[in-house]
C-alpha cells in the first residue's frame, strides 16, 4: 500500500495516511441485492429532503445538521456532485443551506438535533463541507472555502489536553466517537488544502491508545469502560483512527479487529439497534478497507448482508434503541453499503 506523511510544524495537525486498496477479484464488494437497496435507500432520502435544502429524522421534521450533512455524503457516495450528476441540485441546495447558518464563530448546528451532541452535528457538517470542496473547483461555490475554514478552526480551538474531543464540545469531556468524527473532519479538510494549525494528531493517538479496553478493542474514553471487552461503535472509532494514521500493523489493532469480526449491531443493547452502530458502521467500514486482506474478506460479505437484510420495505433503516431517526439511519446505511465503489474522498484514504 502507498503510504504518505505530512510533516509540519509542531502546531499543526500532523496526519499519516494509507490508501485504500482495491480487492479486485478478492471478494464480492457489490451484489445486485445491496444495488437495490441502495437505490431504493437514496429515493427515500430524496423524497424526504425538506423544502429548504435540509432533513430531518422525517420529511418535514425539524431540521438536523449532522443528518443533511450524512445525506450529502450519501449522494456523493453515489456519484453526485454539486455540479454533476441526478442529484446536483439537491447537494447543492444542502450545501447553501448549511453554509447559511453558520455562525459567526463557524460552528454548523443551531442545535443538538441527534442527541449524539452539539459537536458530532458540527463535524459531520464540517465533514460534508470538506468532502464537497475536494470534489470541484475551488470558485464554484460561493462561500465554500470560507466556511469551511471558519468550521475547521472552530474544531481545533476546543481540543482537549488528552487530544480528544467532547460531545458538546467546549472542553466537554473527551468521547472517542466523538473524536474520531472530528479527527474524520479535520483529515479531510487537510486532504482538500485547508491548512490544520491548530490540533496535535499526536495528541489524538494518544487518546486512543488510553481508551484501549481492558482485553481488546476500545472504551469511550479511559474512565469510561464497558465490560472488558470493547463495545462496537468505540472500537470502530478507534480502528479508524489509527488504520487512517497508517498504524494498521500494531498488534492492538488486529485484536480490536477481531472484536468487529465478532460482533453485530445491536449486540450492545441486548439486540435493539442503535444510533450508535450506524455511526459505528460509518467508522468500522473505513478501517476495515484500509486493512484491506483477511478481516476485511471476512467481515465485509457478512456484515453487508446484515445490512441488507435489516432495511425496511420503503428503503429506509430503523433505530430500535433510544433515537428513533429513520433519515439518520437511513443516510448512514446507504453510506457503507456504497463504500467499495470508493467514490466518495473519506473512502480513497
Amino acid at each position: 500500500m502507498n503510504r504518505w506523511i505530512v510533516a509540519v510544524v509542531t502546531s499543526c495537525f500532523v496526519l499519516g495516511a494509507s490508501a485504500a486498496p482495491r480487492h479486485d477479484g478478492a471478494i464480492q464488494e457489490m451484489t445486485q441485492k445491496q444495488e437495490l437497496s441502495i437505490a431504493k435507500a437514496l429515493t427515500w432520502l430524496r423524497r424526504n429532503q425538506n423544502p429548504d435544502g435540509l432533513w430531518g429524522c422525517e420529511k418535514s421534521g425539524a431540521p438536523s445538521t449532522a443528518i443533511t450533512a450524512l445525506s450529502i455524503l450519501a449522494f456523493l457516495a453515489s456519484g453526485s456532485t454539486p455540479s454533476d450528476g441526478p442529484d446536483a441540485d439537491l447537494i447543492t441546495k444542502a450545501i447553501e443551506k448549511l453554509i447559511s447558518i453558520q455562525s459567526a464563530s463557524g460552528q454548523i448546528t443551531r442545535y443538538d438535533s441527534t442527541g449524539m451532541g452539539i459537536f458530532y452535528d458540527h463535524s459531520c457538517a464540517t465533514l460534508a463541507l470538506a468532502e464537497v470542496y475536494g470534489t470541484r473547483r475551488h470558485d464554484e461555490f460561493n462561500g465554500l472555502r470560507e466556511s469551511l475554514v471558519k468550521a475547521v478552526a472552530f474544531m481545533y480551538t476546543v481540543q482537549n489536553e488528552d487530544g480528544g474531543w467532547g460531545p458538546q464540545g467546549g472542553r466537554s469531556p473527551s468521547d472517542l466517537a466523538i473524536t474520531c468524527s472530528v479527527w474524520m473532519a479535520l483529515r479531510a479538510a487537510h486532504n482538500a488544502g485547508i491548512a490544520i494549525r491548530g490540533a496535535s494528531v499526536e495528541k489524538v493517538q494518544e487518546f486512543v491508545k488510553k481508551c484501549a479496553a481492558p482485553k481488546r478493542g476500545y472504551d469511550l474514553a479511559p474512565t469510561v469502560r464497558g465490560g472488558g471487552g470493547g463495545m462496537f461503535y468505540p472500537t470502530s472509532a478507534g480502528l479508524r483512527i489509527l488504520c487512517g494514521m497508517g498504524k494498521g500493523n500494531l498488534k492492538e489493532v488486529e485484536s480490536a479487529m477481531e472484536v468487529l469480526l465478532d460482533r453485530k449491531m445491536g449486540q450492545d443493547y441486548g439486540g435493539q439497534i442503535s444510533e450508535w452502530d450506524y455511526c459505528g458502521a460509518f467508522f468500522a467500514v473505513q478501517a476495515m478497507m484500509h486493512e484491506g486482506d483477511t478481516f476485511w474478506k471476512k467481515w465485509w460479505p457478512k456484515f453487508r448482508d446484515h445490512l441488507v437484510e435489516i432495511q425496511n420495505p420503503d428503503g429506509s433503516w430503523t433505530i430500535q434503541y433510544c433515537l428513533c431517526c429513520r433519515a439518520y439511519a437511513t443516510a448512514l446505511s446507504v453510506i457503507v453499503l456504497q463504500a467499495p465503489k470508493r467514490l466518495l474522498p473519506v473512502f480513497q484514504l
